[in-house]
C-alpha cells in the first residue's frame, strides 16, 4: 500500500483513516524504502511506527514478471510511471491485493490493478 503524508497533521491523512476502518494491511518494501529513504527525517519515526503493524511484501520474482508486463503495456500506451510506482503496483497485483494510494493519476494507469482512494 502506498500513500504519502504530506500533511502536518497526519492523523488527518487518508492512510491513518484507513488504519481506523476494520482493514488487514500489507505494504510493498518499495513502498518502505520510498518513506524511509531520507527525503524527509522527522517523518522516520511517524512511518516506523505505522509500519510496525503491517506485513511487507517483498518484490520477488513473480512481482517482476508482473512488472515487465505492466511496463510493457505502458510504455506501448506512451503511460510510463515512475519505476517505483510500477515495481508497487506490480506487488499488488501480484499479491493479488488492492492498493490504497492517493496518487491516482499514475495507479490508474495499470490495467487490472484494484485501487482504495479517497472519497
Amino acid at each position: 500500500m502506498l500513500l504519502t503524508a504530506k500533511k502536518a497533521d497526519k492523523d488527518k491523512t487518508f492512510l491513518y483513516q484507513l488504519t481506523l476502518k476494520p482493514y488487514q494491511f500489507a505494504v510493498s518494501s518499495i513502498t518502505v524504502y520510498e518513506l524511509l529513504r531520507g527525503d524527509n527525517q522527522d517523518e522516520d519515526a511517524y512511518w516506523k511506527a505505522m509500519l510496525s503493524n503491517m506485513t511487507a511484501l517483498n518484490f520477488d520474482s513473480h512481482c517482476a514478471e508482473y512488472a515487465a508486463t505492466i511496463y510493457q503495456d505502458l510504455k506501448k500506451k506512451g503511460l510510463l510511471i515512475e519505476a517505483e510506482d510500477l515495481l508497487i503496483a506490480a506487488t499488488a497485483l501480484a499479491n493479488k491485493m488492492p492498493l490504497a494510494t492517493g496518487n491516482i493519476k499514475h495507479f490508474d494507469r495499470v490495467v487490472g490493478l484494484e485501487l482504495v482512494v479517497e472519497k
